[in-house]
């Protein structure tokens, strides 16, 4: 059986859609979403993946892998899998299932378990480690688009803008139905770097927020919204972890 290594989500694109055989994807530091159902058996080592629609994956060692639709993952190892809507996972070794809407077909052995997601916002805190200011206020960060004169841009609407030291208010949508709505959308550090990390002009903004006024969506990944922020500071891509430093670098190369 023919075997390839992928290391770019660009790679995986060029990969012929008729390859029957195994694929490896092995760059530990970068995202590669898989939205395709092409037919044959993938095999992931150190990689953080999305698994999108029919996909099938199996995750080795420390694997990190998000499945959605009807997509099928095999876990083993000190693997992490976020299960969406209709995925089905069987979970080995140390591996952790985080099930998002609790109705996905989870198998686990040894010391694997599964997490669930927060269903309060001090809950959402704890389980994403927000840091709180006082007793009535959180530090969050949000993805902003930082153009060639230094002005921070929402990403859905270029001409909302971000200061830093000033407070930014919006309308929010009270509806915890609805994953993503108007508001100001606000996450934890990971998030918002997986957010943005396609962008040349990204910038990371650490604001400042009443707890009160957090809107928790009931299905979120790691996004909530507010009705007010105020910036704190733009976060260096170099402090934000070992994918803030790829970003960072990815940036530069860019020029």
């Amino acid at each position: 059986m023919r075997e390839v290594i992928i290391k770019t989500q660009e790679e995986w694109d060029k990969l012929d859609k008729d390859f029957d055989g195994i694929v490896y994807f092995e760059n530990g530091q970068n995202w590669i979403t898989i939205r395709e159902n092409k037919g044959y058996r993938r095999i992931v080592k150190a990689s953080k993946v999305e698994a999108w629609e029919n996909s099938s994956v199996e995750a080795w060692e420390n694997s990190s892998v998000e499945a959605w639709g009807n997509s099928s993952v095999v876990a083993r190892g000190n693997s992490s899998v976020v299960a969406w809507e209709n995925s089905s996972v069987v979970a080995w070794g140390n591996t952790q299932i985080v099930d998002i809407t609790e109705t996905h077909d989870i198998n686990i052995t040894g010391n694997a378990r599964i997490v669930y997601m927060p269903k309060t916002i001090q809950e959402f805190m704890d389980f994403y480690g927000i840091k709180k200011v006082g007793r009535t206020k959180a530090i969050f960060y949000k993805a902003v688009k930082k153009d060639t004169n230094g002005i921070y841009r929402s990403a859905w609407n270029c001409n909302f803008t971000y200061e830093i030291g000033k407070t930014k208010t919006e309308n929010c949508d009270p509806n915890t139905e609805d994953s993503c709505s108007f508001g100001i959308n606000i996450s934890y550090l990971d998030w918002a770097l997986r957010y943005g990390s396609d962008w040349r002009d990204l910038a990371i903004l650490e604001v400042e927020t009443r707890i009160d006024d957090i809107v928790l969506p009931k299905r979120t990944d790691g996004k909530v919204r507010t009705s007010k922020v105020k910036v704190l500071r733009e976060v260096p891509l170099e402090e934000c972890g070992i994918y803030g430093k790829i970003l960072a670098k990815r940036s530069k190369s860019n020029g």
